[in-house]
C-alpha cells in the first residue's frame, strides 16, 4: 500500500459498521472515536493499515542480534509506502504521531527507531542545520532510510546537562571539529549503532574554540557508513567460518565505522531488542558545517564563534527538539494500552473455566478493566490535544517542551501500569509473545527512560514556576467537584515548593521528590480536565455520559490515591460513592468503550480472536 494523499485535519471517515466487541450502535462509538482520535480519525485508520501491512509479527528461533535488523527494513519499507521523504514525515506532527500510534501496536520493533530517527536527527538537521551540502547528503541518506539517524547524548558517567564530558575542538586549520571522548565516564552510552547498518548521529558534545569552553551543542557525524566491497568480503567470510569468535565480532562492529571511532556491542535487553553499543571517540574528525546551531550559534568565516544565547542555556535550547519524540512516544505507549484492554476485555467475556463464573463478571477482574478504561481515554485525549496543539502552533520547541515532559511520565507509567495488569489477569496466555501484549511492556520499559527518563523529566518540570496555572485552551473557570479537588492538592504542592516547607500529606523528602509530586499532580489534572472539555462538546449523548463517568473515574481515583491530602476537605465523603457510581456506568458499556480505541485487525492473536478456542483449534490442527 502506497499513499501519496493523506487525509487533511478535516477528514473524519465514519468505519464504525461493524463495531469490535460486540457493541451493536454505531452511533456512540463513532462519537467516542472522535474523542480520541479528534479530527484526524481518517489519517490513523490509513496508517494503521500501511503498519499492518508490513505484516510483523513476533518470530520464533530468532536470536537477539537477528531481531534488531528487523527494524531497519521495516522503517525503509513504510517510508516507500507512505510516498514521502522522511524530512516531510518527521516535519508533519500528525503524520508522524500517528505512524508511531500504529507501530507500537502492530509493529513494535519499527517503534522502537521511529524517533531516533524522525524526530532525534532529521528533525534536528531541518530545524538547527545550516543547509550546506554536508547536511544535505545526510538528509538525502535518511530520507528513504538507507541510514538510519540515532541520537548519542548520554554518558557512561551520566549526563546531567551542561555536565558533558565529550568534547569537539574547533580547528581553523582543518576547518573542523575534532570530537574526543577522553574518559570512560565521556564514552557515549546506549545509542543503537552496534549493528554494520549505515547510521547518522547527532552527537551533543562540548564545544572547544581556542581552549574556552562555549558550552555543549549538538553535532552531525556520519558514524557507520557502507562498508568498502573488501570489508564486506572478509566479514562474510569471518561468518561463514568463524561466526562466533572474537575476531569475528570486533571486525562486525567495526565495519564501516568513522575514523577514530569505536564501537563495543552492549549485552542483550530482556526485550525490545535493539543494536545498543558503548562508543569512544578518539579525535573523530567532521566538518564545520558538522555544528548543528541553528541561526543562534555558529562559526564565522574567520573562525570565530558568535552565539546569541548564554553559555548555560546553549544546551537546552539545543535539544528542545526532543519535545516531539517525548510526545510521539508518549502517546504510543498509550496507544497499546488501549489495544492492551480491547483485548483483555474481549478474552474475559469468552473465558469460562468449567462450569465457572464468566471472567468478566468477576469483579476483580471488572476493577482493572474499568480503572484501565477511564485512564487510557483521559491520558489519549490529553497526548491528542498536546500534539493538536504542536502541529496547529508555531510555538517556541521550549514551550512545547513543558508540555512534553509532563505528558510523557503520565502516559508511559500509566500504560506499564495497565498492560502489566492485563498481562497478569490474562495468565498463562500473557506471557505468550502471540499475544503482543509482552512486546508492548518491553517497549514501554524502553520508552519510559528513552528521550529522558521519566522521574528526570518529572524533577525537571516540577520545578518550572507557575507549572500549577498551566492550562488547556478553551478551559472554563467552572469545573466539577472532583476537578476542583485535583487542583486543591496541586496549589498546595506548589505552595510548599515555593515556601520550601514540605506538606504534612506529602510523601516527598526534598524539594526534587516534591517537583515530581507537582509535575504528576499537574498532569493528572490535565488529563482529568482534557476528557471533561470533550464530554462537554460531545453531542451524542451516550458518549457523552460515557466521557463524563471516564473523566470523574480516573479523577477521583487520583484523588483516592492520594487521600492523605484530603483528610479535612469538605467534599470527601462524596468521593467513594461517586467513584462507584461512574465505575458501573463504564461496566456497563466497556463493549463499546473499547470499540471506541478503533483497533487494527489483531485477530492473529488469540486472546485478539473472536474465538479463542477455536484459534487454538486451528493452531494445534485438532478438532474438539
Amino acid at each position: 500500500m502506497t499513499i501519496t494523499n493523506l487525509p487533511g485535519p478535516t477528514d473524519v471517515v465514519d468505519n464504525s459498521s461493524e463495531p469490535p466487541l460486540g457493541s451493536t450502535d454505531p452511533g456512540p462509538v463513532t462519537a467516542l472515536r472522535q474523542i480520541i482520535f479528534g479530527r484526524h480519525w481518517s489519517l490513523h485508520q490509513e496508517l494503521r493499515a500501511v503498519v499492518a501491512d508490513l505484516g510483523d509479527r513476533p518470530r520464533a528461533g530468532l536470536t537477539y542480534d537477528e531481531e534488531t535488523l528487523i527494524a531497519p527494513g521495516l522503517l525503509r519499507q513504510v517510508i516507500a509506502r507512505l510516498g514521502r521523504p522522511a524530512r516531510e514525515i518527521a516535519a508533519d506532527h500528525q503524520l508522524r504521531g500517528a505512524l508511531c500510534d500504529a507501530a507500537q501496536v502492530s509493529a513494535p520493533r519499527l517503534l522502537l527507531i521511529l524517533t531516533g530517527h524522525f524526530s532525534l536527527t532529521i528533525s534536528a538537521i531541518t530545524r538547527l542545520g545550516n543547509g550546506s551540502a554536508y547536511q544535505q547528503q545526510a538528509l538525502d541518506e535518511l530520507d528513504s532510510g538507507k541510514t538510519i539517524g540515532v541520537l548519542m547524548l548520554t554518558e557512561l558517567g551520566g549526563t546531567n546537562g551542561n555536565d558533558h564530558q565529550a568534547v569537539a575542538e574547533w580547528d581553523a586549520g582543518t576547518e573542523g571539529f575534532w570530537i574526543t571522548t577522553r574518559t570512560a565516564q565521556a564514552w557515549k552510552f546506549m545509542p543503537n549503532a552496534a549493528s554494520t547498518i549505515p547510521k547518522t548521529a547527532v552527537v551533543t558534545a562540548r564545544l572547544l574554540v581556542e581552549g574556552a569552553d562555549q558550552g555543549v551543542l549538538p553535532f552531525l557525524v556520519r558514524l557507520r557508513t557502507t562498508p568498502t566491497r573488501r570489508r564486506r568480503v572478509m566479514l562474510a567470510l569471518m561468518r561463514a567460518f568463524a561466526p562466533k569468535s572474537e575476531i569475528a565480532r570486533r571486525l562486525r562492529v567495526s565495519t564501516g565505522l568513522a575514523p577514530g571511532l569505536q564501537a563495543a556491542t552492549l549485552p542483550p535487553k530482556s526485550s525490545a531488542a535493539m543494536d545498543h553499543g558503548l562508543y569512544r571517540f578518539t579525535r573523530v574528525w567532521v566538518p564545520r558545517d558538522a555544528l548543528l546551531g541553528g541561526d543562534w550559534a555558529q562559526i564565522t568565516e574567520d573562525g570565530r564563534f558568535v552565539c546569541e544565547v548564554p553559555h548555560h542555556a546553549r544546551f537546552h535550547r539545543a535539544i528542545a527538539v526532543l519535545g516531539d519524540g517525548r510526545l510521539d512516544l508518549a502517546n504510543a505507549a498509550i496507544a497499546s494500552a488501549r489495544a492492551g484492554l480491547a483485548g483483555l476485555t474481549g478474552y474475559s467475556r469468552q473465558r469460562r473455566p468449567g462450569k465457572g463464573m464468566v471472567m468478566a463478571e468477576r469483579d476483580n477482574v471488572r476493577l482493572d478493566l474499568v480503572s484501565g478504561i477511564a485512564a487510557v481515554y483521559a491520558c489519549s485525549v490529553l497526548g491528542r490535544r498536546i500534539r493538536d496543539q504542536r502541529a496547529a502552533s508555531d510555538s517556541d520547541d521550549r514551550v512545547h517542551a513543558l508540555w512534553a515532559m509532563l505528558a510523557k511520565p503520565l502516559l508511559s507509567d500509566t500504560t506499564l501500569k495497565i498492560l502489566t495488569a492485563c498481562q497478569q489477569l490474562a495468565g498463562a496466555q500473557g506471557a505468550l509473545r502471540s499475544n503482543l501484549i509482552s512486546d508492548w511492556i518491553g517497549n514501554t520499559k524502553a520508552i519510559i527512560t528513552a528521550e529522558g527518563a521519566n522521574r528526570i523529566l518529572q524533577v525537571k518540570a516540577g520545578q518550572q514556576p507557575g507549572l500549577e496555572n498551566l492550562r488547556l485552551p478553551g478551559t472554563p473557570e467552572d469545573l466539577p467537584w472532583y476537578l476542583d479537588m485535583l487542583i486543591a492538592r496541586e496549589r498546595r504542592i506548589a505552595d510548599s515548593l515555593r515556601n520550601g516547607v514540605l506538606d504534612p500529606a506529602s510523601r516527598a523528602d526534598g524539594p526534587e521528590t516534591a517537583a515530581v509530586e507537582l509535575a504528576e499532580a499537574t498532569a493528572q489534572r490535565l488529563a482529568a480536565t482534557s476528557l471533561h472539555l470533550e464530554s462537554m462538546s460531545t453531542t451524542e449523548p451516550t458518549a457523552r455520559r460515557l466521557a463524563e463517568a471516564a473523566a470523574a473515574t480516573f479523577a477521583l481515583e487520583c484523588v483516592h490515591s492520594h487521600g492523605a491530602w484530603f483528610s479535612a476537605h469538605p467534599d470527601l465523603e462524596r468521593v467513594g460513592h461517586e467513584l462507584r457510581r461512574n465505575r458501573a456506568i463504564l461496566a456497563d458499556h466497556l463493549p463499546t468503550l473499547c470499540a471506541g480505541f478503533d483497533l487494527p485487525d489483531l485477530q492473529f492473536a488469540p486472546i485478539f480472536s473472536a474465538d479463542y478456542l477455536r484459534w487454538y483449534e486451528d493452531f494445534a490442527g485438532w478438532t474438539s
